[in-house]
């Protein structure tokens, strides 16, 4: 990655929304005096602070933090430039606070926390919770007007609710189910050809079992759209104590396991290694991240909007690893840089225009435009479309090795083209 210039490399970021920039300049500079900036600006940040989530709303409160030092403070000996200006803090000299709300995923309580936030000061709003929650947060800031940016939701049914302020960063489930197609079609010269697609999941109840359905949907789409056999009936339940029936399951067969917790993505490890040899078993959905913490002989592939060992070759993302490690003594991990992603975002926007009122903010959200190489993420950069949805988010699909995860699609980000089926 090379940067240009004195400005840092976030503030690269702000080059697409310039225009937008000037042309705020413009109209406060003929008799209406800009509006004056307060020292000190919010961001609210939306986890689950107690309750069965916590953990992943710690994780997000670490990658949150490290954006807002990294926005304020001057980061002595590094190859790039950060924060985001010459100076500390925004351009207009603002320093930024992080305010957290406690969402204790409870779909209940998100609203009035959103708008509580809000109420205190918060000029935009990041989220890093589950789907049920992320769904009346996106309908409250909406409302209100306040730029939510989603870390953590990959659903495609936001992509129907046609929202103004609910901006989604994570490549979508559909995208995920076109990724791990793609693998399957490198392989079609190969003596690992695969012909049929098996669907492996749990069953849930509400938002979660409403995503489920998409997915299996996407699956059967998609798949048949590339010319694969759809397996009817033949599917598999992923349960709290292992995967069920696969005795069907065929040489030529391939099954996508849509994982959405730890007890289904410890299921669908056991069901890769029941198949091991016979067909590939490639996990994909919210609950993936769990599979990091299984350990030995892990057979399952699984596709991913992040890869620690892909940010160990991106040159950003190494140093800001690096510093997550040193500040808390930890790996960063897919929600932390998620949260600081989004984090950084929402801090760009604001540094992009001159007025800090909610609505614009999130108007330059909205227009906001990132390459590939200013990002922490193996995503082909960050555009939003008029429904919210980051259009350049991209999937990888890993496979475990002895040391953790490694990529090994798409070919171009992979480490080594070794793909072991």
């Amino acid at each position: 990655m090379h940067i240009l210039g004195r400005r840092p490399a976030v503030a690269v970021f702000a080059a697409a929304v310039c225009a937008t920039a000037l042309l705020l300049t413009a109209c406060t500079s003929s008799g209406n005096p800009a509006p004056k900036v307060p020292s000190t600006l919010a961001i609210g940040l939306l986890v689950s602070t107690t309750g069965p989530n916590a953990a992943i709303g710690q994780q997000a409160q670490l990658g949150a933090k490290l954006a807002i030092e990294l926005v304020n403070n001057d980061v002595k000996d590094l190859p790039i430039n950060l924060p985001l200006s010459t100076g500390v803090g925004l351009r207009n000299g603002a320093k930024l606070t992080l305010v957290v709300g406690n969402t204790d995923s409870a779909p209940e309580k998100v609203e009035k926390e959103a708008s509580r936030l809000v109420q205190d000061g918060a000029v935009g709003l990041v989220l890093a919770d589950t789907l049920d929650v992320a769904a009346p947060a996106g309908r409250e800031t909406d409302t209100i007007g306040v730029a939510l940016v989603d870390a953590l939701s990959t659903a495609d049914t936001f992509v129907d609710l046609n929202r103004a302020a609910h901006f989604r960063i994570q490549p979508s489930d559909r995208q995920m189910v076109s990724t791990a197609l793609a693998l399957l079609y490198r392989e079609r010269d190969s003596t690992s050809q695969f012909n049929r697609v098996i669907t492996a999941s749990g069953k849930a109840s509400g938002a979660t079992g409403d995503e489920i359905a998409s997915v299996r949907t996407s699956i059967e789409d998609l798949s048949l759209a590339a010319g694969y056999e759809i397996g009817g009936k033949e599917q598999i339940a992923l349960n709290a104590d292992g995967a069920g029936d696969s005795d069907f399951i065929e040489k030529g067969d391939a099954v996508l396991a849509i994982v959405t917790n730890a007890q289904e993505a410890a299921a669908a490890s056991e069901l890769a290694g029941r198949l091991k040899g016979k067909a590939p078993v490639i996990a994909l959905g919210p609950g993936v991240g769990a599979l990091d913490a299984i350990k030995g002989n892990n057979q399952v592939l699984r596709a991913s909007g992040w890869s620690g060992e892909f940010a160990g070759r991106n040159p950003i993302a190494r140093i800001v690893g690096g510093m997550f490690e040193q500040a808390f003594h930890a790996k960063m991990t897919d929600v932390a840089a998620a949260a600081f992603t989004a984090t950084m975002l929402l801090a760009l926007a604001m540094d992009s225009v001159t007025d800090l009122s909610p609505p614009v903010v999130r108007n330059a959200v909205q227009q906001l435009s990132l390459p590939a190489t200013q990002t922490v993420m193996p995503w082909n950069g960050i555009r939003f479309d008029g429904s919210g949805y980051n259009q350049l988010a991209a999937g990888v699909i890993e496979q475990h090795v002895p040391n953790g995860y490694q990529v090994i699609h798409p070919i171009e980000l992979a480490a080594t083209p070794t793909l072991s089926l």
